[in-house]
């Protein structure tokens, strides 16, 4: 099936000391050249990010506002890709240099839908995606202003075929301790971690919420533990991991005693804020 591409390599890098992330060498080389490198079946490929990630050949353009974010990274390739005659478009960001592999898998999946994406230890990866590029041209119509917001109010409403990530490809580089292990990862000094710790034998989430909620009163069905995850993992990547436990505390506290809309309305305000810090929007980045 025909296919364009968009590569997302912008952003800060600020968890790796401000460095151009899509430059940064895992196994001899830049990520984003290992991401373009599996790009090869591409009818077009389009690197959204600043002019350091410039490669011949490789059209390029960058969003707006500059550090917009994904979201506006995404339109800004969309738009340059233009009137394109390819059905789907493939999605990737520069920090996961093994997503590319992931592709076949993905593209087979999609089958008259709007789209697949990849599920890495249970996140959905909407940026290691390939979408029915009508779907996302309507899902952009409906958004509005795609600077700084989240991805997850992108895809919302779309009908996406969840590809299970067992060989870890969507494993991304955020600290320089994801760097470290990638670059060992790709060149084939350690395994490739295929098992998420927080599902790990004897990490029965369930079970354990199932206990917490009754000791503490709470009630249960309040607990949406995958929405919970995927919030905390948001703010880890978006802020900082020391950031996750505070903010859910904080975010529990303002829901005490709500109802699930409550609690739901409360969990996209630490969405949305943890995105527009990320892009330092508020001016706090």
């Amino acid at each position: 099936m025909r296919f364009d591409a968009v590569v997302l390599a912008g952003g800060g890098g600020t968890r790796l000391g401000g460095v151009v992330k899509a430059e940064v060498e895992v196994a001899g080389r830049a990520m984003l050249d290992h991401v373009l490198d599996g790009l090869a079946d591409a009818a077009s490929v389009v690197v959204v990010g600043p002019p350091q990630v410039s490669r011949p050949g490789i059209d390029r353009v960058l969003e707006s506002p500059p550090g917009g974010g994904p979201v506006a990274g995404l339109a800004a390739g969309l738009a340059h890709l233009g009137a394109s005659t390819s059905p789907l478009v493939a999605v990737l960001a520069c920090d996961a240099p093994r997503g590319p592999a992931a592709l076949p898998a993905l593209l087979a999946a999609v089958d008259g839908t709007d789209g697949a994406r990849l599920v890495t230890h249970g996140r959905p990866q909407h940026l290691l995606a390939v979408y029915s590029r009508a779907a996302l041209d309507d899902a952009f119509s409906r958004l509005g202003d795609p600077a700084g917001r989240a991805t997850r109010a992108l895809v919302a409403g779309l009908d996406l075929v969840d590809v299970p990530d067992d060989a870890n490809l969507g494993a991304d580089a955020d600290t320089w301790s994801d760097v470290h292990r990638l670059d060992a990862e790709l060149r084939g000094t350690i395994e490739p971690m295929s098992q998420d710790p927080r599902r790990a034998p004897g990490a029965d989430l369930p079970a354990w919420v199932d206990r917490l909620t009754t000791e503490v009163g709470v009630d249960r069905a309040l607990v949406d533990i995958d929405r919970v995850l995927d919030l905390a993992s948001d703010v880890a990547h978006q802020v900082a991991r020391p950031a996750v436990p505070v903010s859910l505390f904080v975010a529990g506290l303002a829901s005490a005693g709500g109802t699930s809309e409550d609690v739901e309305r409360i969990l996209r305000i630490v969405e949305q804020h943890a995105a527009q810090w990320a892009t330092g929007l508020d001016g706090s980045a």
